[in-house]
């Protein structure tokens, strides 16, 4: 087994161990972020004791901008503290400085999606999604999107749904699998971002990066709702003239 392949297999026990452990401590009324980070690490370099690892817990370690592991054990803290069931479990594999594996959980529903970089996307446990031909288009909007680009309703439909969930790794996930049409964030992290990026691009949605915006500013659409983008960029004061294409696999900040 080459490599990329070993960490791929290791990608996805390891994503149900930290799955499982977040969720039951979830269920005990306990935190979980510091204790799920520390537990991937261990396991981590008894498997591969040489991958750099960045995670939102316990540091970054620089060399992970072009090999190691990305990883927020738990994206969706303050939901999972108040007993709100909706979290996730983020994980990247960046090679040769690109992000090549993603994955994204979500530990109450026992969902999972994974991005092999040219290879699309896989998923699992998933909730049955009924598509209906007419339906109003349903976005994503961080509050820090909204309180920096305050016209946005201005520019998007007027029957558009807006939702915020709390955790960007799940928004992203969802706008892969078309749960969610569109999305904004701003000011990520690549913990927050690296996985989600990959899925997003590997589903054949679109991200674009806003380079003149806030650090770690990006917009992106579903498969199917890529017409939602134009509108999505006129919401920034330049109208997106600062917009970048998205490469696949390659991390903005």
């Amino acid at each position: 087994m080459n490599p990329l392949a070993q960490r791929r297999s290791y990608g996805r026990q390891v994503l149900g161990q930290l799955s499982r452990f977040v969720k039951e401590r979830f269920l005990q009324g306990e935190e979980a972020d510091i204790d799920a980070e520390t537990l991937f690490r261990g396991l981590t370099a008894e498997r591969f004791p040489d991958d750099p690892i960045t995670g939102e817990e316990l540091g970054a370690d620089p060399r992970t901008r072009e090999e190691g592991w990305i990883i927020d054990p738990l994206d969706g803290s303050t939901n999972h503290s108040r007993g709100i069931p909706i979290f996730a479990v983020s994980l990247a594999y960046r090679s040769g400085g690109e992000t090549v594996l993603g994955w994204i959980s979500d530990p109450v529903r026992g969902e999972w999606i994974e991005a092999v970089a040219g290879h699309g996307i896989t998923s699992g446990g998933l909730i049955p999604f009924r598509k209906s031909v007419e339906r109003p288009p349903m976005i994503h909007l961080t509050p820090r999107w909204r309180k920096k680009r305050p016209r946005w309703r201005n520019f998007l439909p007027n029957n558009i749904k807006q939702r915020t969930l709390g955790s960007i790794a799940l928004e992203m996930a969802w706008i892969a699998m078309g749960r969610m049409d569109a999305g904004a964030w701003y000011k990520t992290h690549e913990w927050d971002i690296a996985a989600g990026l990959l899925l997003i691009s590997e589903a054949g949605g679109q991200i674009c990066p806003v380079l003149n915006g806030g650090k770690g500013e990006y917009v992106a659409t579903s498969p199917s709702h890529k017409h939602l983008l134009p509108l999505l960029r006129d919401c920034l004061e330049d109208h997106g003239s600062g917009l970048a294409t998205h490469e696949p696999g390659k991390l903005y900040t």
